[in-house]
Order: structure tokens, then sequence, then C-alpha cells
């Protein structure tokens, strides 16, 4: 049951095709205090809708996870909703930042642009 909208330490998400905006919080929760990435509620309305979840959704969340530098061990829990069925919330805890640890920069390959000068 979600109680609370959004905080430093709570993130929502109606689906995964946010999954790159997501991936920028699981950044600043690793870079800080921690904190919880869901997928499948609404925010500000605290909806629960879940989402329908393939092969290829695990798989892009997987992928996304195993961009993280430096690695991260994330577990992911896909919990069914019972008034959606066959739909799931998607839920990562990310632990926060350790003293010494490299810390973890917010951008992928995708997020850097190279320009070129003329003349």
């Amino acid at each position: 049951m979600i109680v609370s909208d959004e905080s430093r330490i709570l993130e929502l998400k109606k689906t995964t095709g946010e999954l790159k905006d997501g991936m920028h919080s699981a950044c600043a929760f690793l870079n800080t205090e921690g904190g919880w990435l869901i997928f499948g509620v609404t925010p500000k309305s605290l909806k629960i809708v879940g989402q329908e979840v393939t092969d290829n959704t695990q798989r892009e969340i997987a992928l996304a996870l195993a961009g993280l530098e430096p690695a991260v061990d994330v577990h992911v829990e896909y919990v069914d909703v019972p008034d959606y069925p066959g739909n799931k919330v998607i839920a990562m805890h990310f632990d926060g930042w350790v003293w010494g640890e490299r810390p973890h920069p917010c951008t992928s390959a995708s997020d850097i642009f190279v320009g070129r000068a003329n003349g």
C-alpha cells in the first residue's frame, strides 16, 4: 500500500515507459540515503494500476540496471495487482551511498552529446 506521495526516498512512475527518468532517480538514491523506485503507481493520485510485464520489460530493466556505474546489486520485485489481473507493480530498492564508494553518475552513453565546431 502506498500512503504518501513522492519524496526524497520514493519515486513513483506509471510505467516503465519512464524507465530512463527512473534511472536518474535511482542514481540520486544511490548517491544519497537510498530509496524506492516503483513503476505501476500513478504519482499524485497514488492509484496502483501496475503494468503488463513481458520478457522485453524485464530485459529493459536488467539492461538499465546493468548500465549503472559502479555496478549495484538491486533486487527487482514484481507484485501482482489484484484489481488489474495480469498487471504488476515493479519495485526496486536502492541502498544509499557508503563513504569511500565512487559516486554514481546520472548519465548514460545515450545522454552524451557530441558537437562539432565549424571551421
